[in-house]
């Protein structure tokens, strides 16, 4: 725009200035207005005439599209018209026949019944024979008892129908206590001349004093 400006004001001058004719006189050379005669200026050049034409209509673009902006923005939009729809009435659906299924009888059920198998006789057992019935055994005398006998010292003795008591090897029995663990020898009796004892085996020993 810069350069379309300068080159209209460049022609504005050029049409615009007078030539001034120097006239010499006895004083020397004074500079007085020329004539009116009209001098035939050097063409334009063909860039100034392109930059000339271009900016004129560059102008009439800009001011087309400033008026049309103005005139826009000034007049109202119309409303939009709503659009019109025609309605139709929606014939019923016809009706319908329901036809009843003819009913189906279910089909047999097969049950498989498994019987359990039949016993297999069962031969009888044969009862053993019974032994024959065992000897009874005759208890016998433990030696072990007789060396016991032999160093056993009896220092005291009590009789009495109801808690008879007697001292040996230092140390008080009653009936029935446990004389010896080895041989698990038991006082069986204890009478004022004799004590009598048994073993584990039923044997009976007899110790007199």
């Amino acid at each position: 725009m810069s350069l379309i400006n300068e080159a209209l004001k460049k022609a504005q001058r050029q049409r615009t200035e007078d030539p001034v004719a120097v006239t010499p006189t006895q004083f020397g050379p004074v500079a007085t207005p020329a004539s009116r005669i009209v001098k035939r200026r050097p063409p334009m050049p063909a860039r100034t005439q392109i930059l000339l034409v271009g900016g004129c209509i560059a102008l009439l673009l800009m001011g087309g599209a400033l008026a049309f902006v103005v005139l826009d923005s000034e007049s109202p939009a119309p409303p939009p018209t709503p659009p019109v729809v025609a309605v139709q009435p929606v014939a019923p659906p016809p009706p319908v026949a329901v036809v009843p299924e003819p009913e189906t009888p279910p089909a047999p059920v097969e049950v498989a019944i498994t019987l359990p198998p039949l016993p297999l006789p069962v031969a009888p057992i044969p009862t053993p024979p019974e032994p024959p019935p065992a000897a009874p055994l005759v208890p016998t005398p433990n030696p072990k008892v007789h060396e016991f006998l032999e160093v056993l010292r009896i220092t005291g003795i009590r009789t009495s129908d109801t808690d008879p008591k007697v001292i040996m090897n230092d140390r008080v029995f009653r009936l029935n206590d446990i004389v010896d663990r080895g041989t698990q020898l038991r006082l069986l009796k204890i009478d004022s001349s004799y004590l009598l004892f048994v073993d584990a085996n039923g044997f009976e020993y007899r110790k007199s004093f």
